[in-house]
């Protein structure tokens, strides 16, 4: 229900944007073969844009909220709570009643109209089929039926036959037929009635100009339409001869030169998409997971980089000439005169290898969060090695390792 209602909606919204742009902009305008495009594809964009949305990203904090013991018992109660009525039924109950009636009506003027077809015969065949008969005083087109009374004479029936022959050439029927399917769906928007009799009256207004193209005097022209000012609308899908028969359809036979720039006013109608788009555009909530990770931020983990000092055990005095190696890499470093040194690019899960003549060699995970103290302790062995004179190539072997 609430798919049906957003859609109707939407649609409505863009039946009414077009129809304002054409209202205020357009409706006067004497290019009827460009503004028969804009009013068909109102009704059209009516039917598509409505399935169209625009989405964007909205980063949400990550909420920390546990539902409590009451909350938990209250949507229980809820769930098992009294039957609420729900008025969405009857809503859609109504909206079918309407659209049942609107397409019985449609079917209820159509049917006497095939009726006059079977029962007067068509007298001309091809393309285009005329039928005289007396059910209809006004004359009208319907498909590809040309239906005319037979009191019409033969002037004004030529005059009516080049009318006619415009709104079944340039098929101005299929027009009416979208515009009636819209009628139906839209049947309870007023502005839905208007716009389909927009579409008419621009229909008259090209077959106007084209009648006024093939016939011999205008002034005859006018005189058949003046005599067909007592007929009525027939069937809503049908195009009447005398429809919207007034000074204004008078006027708009009138051959006057309009700047061809006018036509640019038919883009006024790019403001309205882009405004209705954006009115519709939907949100797509997303998470911000650095909440979860502070923010995110690079942490001195994250450098790989080390720092520290190298100093005797015993004493904690700094060792000069230490030699720290990444294990599994190339990569080392040797301590300054306060014993201090840092090493970088330490591999994930990598250790540190340190040694220095005279003193046990140590392996030691490194700490990237504080400066290391890496004590080490005395070799006793190669210490005496070390001190002996008599060992000088020994000595000389552990300073080249």
């Amino acid at each position: 229900m609430e798919a049906l209602g957003l859609y109707l909606f939407k649609s409505v919204i863009w039946l009414s944007g077009f129809a304002l742009i054409y209202i205020v902009f357009l409706k006067n305008e004497r290019f009827f073969t460009l503004n028969r495009f804009y009013l068909l594809s109102g009704v059209i964009a009516s039917f598509i844009m409505p399935l169209l949305t625009i989405r964007y990203t909205v980063m949400l904090n990550v909420p920390n909220v546990t539902p409590t013991e009451g909350e938990v018992v209250s949507g229980i109660e809820n769930m098992n709570g009294s039957f609420i009525f729900d008025a969405g039924s009857l809503l859609i109950l109504l909206y079918l009643s309407g659209i049942f009636a609107i397409g019985f009506m449609m079917i209820r003027q159509s049917r006497p109209v095939i009726r006059s077809v079977v029962r007067s015969g068509i007298v001309t065949s091809g393309p285009v089929k005329l039928i005289r008969t007396s059910d209809y005083t006004n004359s009208f087109s319907f498909l590809s039926w040309i239906f005319v009374n037979p009191s019409v004479t033969d002037i004004e029936m030529k005059e009516i036959m080049n009318h006619e022959l415009v709104h079944i050439r340039q098929k101005h029927w299929v027009d009416l037929a979208l515009g009636g399917i819209l009628c139906m769906l839209q049947w309870f928007n007023p502005l839905v009635w208007i716009y389909l009799r927009m579409i008419r009256q621009n229909h008259e207004y090209l077959a106007d100009e084209g009648a006024l193209q093939r016939t011999s005097d205008p002034a005859v022209y006018r005189a058949t339409l003046l005599n067909q000012i007592a007929g009525s609308q027939v069937v809503i899908l049908a195009n009447s001869f005398n429809y919207s028969l007034n000074k204004k359809r008078f006027e708009m036979m009138k051959n006057i030169i309009t700047s061809p720039y006018r036509k640019m006013k038919i883009f006024l109608i790019l403001p309205v998409f882009a405004i209705v788009l954006y009115s519709f555009a939907k949100p797509e909530y997303r998470y911000d997971i650095s909440d979860l990770t502070g923010n995110l931020q690079p942490s001195p983990i994250q450098d790989r980089t080390v720092k520290g000092s190298v100093v005797q055990a015993e004493n904690g005095k700094p060792l000069e000439g230490a030699v720290i190696v990444a294990m599994g890499t190339t990569s080392g470093t040797v301590t300054e005169a306060n014993g201090s040194f840092k090493l970088e690019k330490i591999p994930e899960g990598g250790t540190l290898a340190v040694s220095y003549v005279g003193y046990k060699s140590v392996v030691v995970k490194p700490v990237f969060t504080s400066d290391m103290k890496i004590p080490m302790n005395l070799d006793t062995i190669n210490s005496e090695k070390f001190n002996d004179p008599m060992a000088p190539a020994t000595a000389a072997a552990a300073t080249t390792i």
